[in-house]
């Protein structure tokens, strides 16, 4: 086997997908060695030297932890990608903050694989020249201008009026624009517009610190706006310098002009992550059914609503809400119904309700609202009126039609309580009442049946 070829050690706990996965590879001229269990993976980490590792964090005994760490330390500049599911997430970010080049969640692309491939190992050559320099070995300039030229990161220097005086062809194809159109343009033509201020102040910044690094994420248009921003991790060092009479670079300080600064930056496309990471937090944080909000984000938003309240001196109102009869929607049409009924019936309530409202999904068939800023109970009681005509409607099922109701209990702050607990509970009792009484209604928490 060509040792002269890339040399990857990649792993999967599924063994079909890690064959599978090995072919790709082979067909992009590396060489592949496969693990799927710690054993295999240790025994050849001890056999071979590596130019990276993808790390499925999902086999047991493998820490990963560990071995990002025993890497970093030993210099031997092999590339890490860990990949895991979203039960990986906290693992896999930590594989990054301490010297992964990334991390992968499943399922993925072959594509994207392969580009987070090449980008890591980009990355693995930056790091050795990096370490070349500070050695004081310089490899060829040409081999270098190489390394930029086809980095699968944006890679450019400002002069000290913020102006590109270079950037590299990846530019072209990250977000469509022409090389020559940028030179000696301000950086400020691709910021996204939100982002310029933080921009602005870390140019500034690494100016006055001079040789410091920074890193900064930031948003780059494309071109013409033609497609969305574009995340960014952008690492900068800025390197002063002096002019002498003629304009040179000098460090004759007698005969030099005031000091001016040159900035580097590598900028690396992390849009990917940070989709990832929208993925992961809306999991966390919404219903995977409904697409609602999931009692941990109703909670927060319910501890805002009870600080602004404070504050402001303002009344806000809690539902408590129960589809009446609907386990037997369930048991006639099975699940898979119930659930496209459920969703249905969560777009109705949604459009009965404010932007600033919080329809949440409790659990079941069973959900929670958070009124804020109500001016007085009839407007509560108009909002609860909507909710049960809506969810009233008729609707089709297997060609037959069929209707629902609704129960819902309210309570008002700090009327009936000024604590989080002690409203969602009179709520509850309060719908409770309405379901025992006669379904279909609602009724405030010390208020009679309406």
């Amino acid at each position: 086997m060509n040792s002269s070829r890339t040399r990857l050690l990649i792993t999967d706990a599924d063994y079909s997908k890690l064959r599978k996965l090995r072919n790709i590879l082979l067909k992009n001229a590396y060489e592949v060695f496969v693990a799927d269990s710690a054993d295999k993976f240790l025994f050849l980490l001890r056999s071979y030297r590596f130019d990276l590792i993808l790390l499925d964090l999902s086999i047991p005994d493998i820490n990963a932890l560990e071995l990002v760490d025993s890497f970093n330390d030993g210099d031997l500049y092999t590339a890490i990608v860990s990949t895991g599911d979203a039960a990986n997430y906290d693992v896999g970010v930590e594989t990054v903050r301490r010297g992964a080049f990334d991390f992968l969640t499943k399922p993925y692309e072959a594509d994207v694989l392969l580009q987070l491939i090449q980008s890591a190992l980009d990355n693995s050559v930056q790091i050795k020249q990096d370490k070349m320099f500070s050695a004081g070995i310089e490899p060829a300039s040409d081999i270098y201008q190489f390394m930029v030229e086809n980095s699968q990161d944006i890679q450019y220097a400002l002069n000290d009026e913020g102006r590109f005086t270079y950037i590299n062809k990846r530019v072209e194809t990250l977000l469509g624009y022409q090389r020559s159109e940028l030179i000696g343009k301000h950086y400020s033509e691709i910021i996204y517009e939100d982002d310029l201020e933080r921009a602005k102040y870390r140019l500034h910044d690494n100016s006055r610190n001079g040789l410091a690094p920074q890193s900064l994420e930031l948003r780059f248009k494309y071109k013409d706006n033609k497609e969305k921003p574009r995340y960014f991790d952008v690492k900068s060092t800025s390197v002063p310098y002096t002019l002498n009479r003629e304009g040179d670079n000098t460090s004759n300080e007698q005969h030099a002009t005031p000091k001016g600064v040159t900035l580097f930056a590598i900028a690396r496309d992390v849009s990917e992550r940070k989709k990832i990471e929208r993925i992961v937090e809306r999991k966390a944080s919404h219903d995977h059914l409904t697409g609602l909000p999931n009692k941990t984000l109703f909670y927060d938003r319910f501890k805002l609503a009870i600080a602004r309240a404070n504050r402001n001196k303002e009344t806000f109102a809690v539902m408590f809400l129960d589809l009446d009869d609907f386990k037997t929607i369930n048991d006639i049409y099975g699940h898979r119904v119930g659930d496209k009924v459920l969703r249905a019936m969560s777009t109705r309530m949604q459009k009965c309700l404010r932007e600033s409202d919080t329809l949440a999904r409790f659990g079941g068939d069973e959900f929670t609202l958070l009124l804020p800023q109500v001016k007085n109970l009839q407007e509560v009681t108009l909002v609860a009126e909507k909710l049960t005509t809506a969810i009233s409607k008729s609707f089709s099922v297997g060609g037959k039609n069929q209707q629902l109701s609704v129960s819902i209990g309210i309570a008002i702050y700090p009327r009936d309580g000024v604590t989080r607990e002690s409203l969602v509970h009179r709520a509850d009792q309060a719908m409770y009442q309405v379901k025992n009484e006669r379904k279909n209604g609602y009724r405030f928490s010390q208020a009679p049946v309406k």
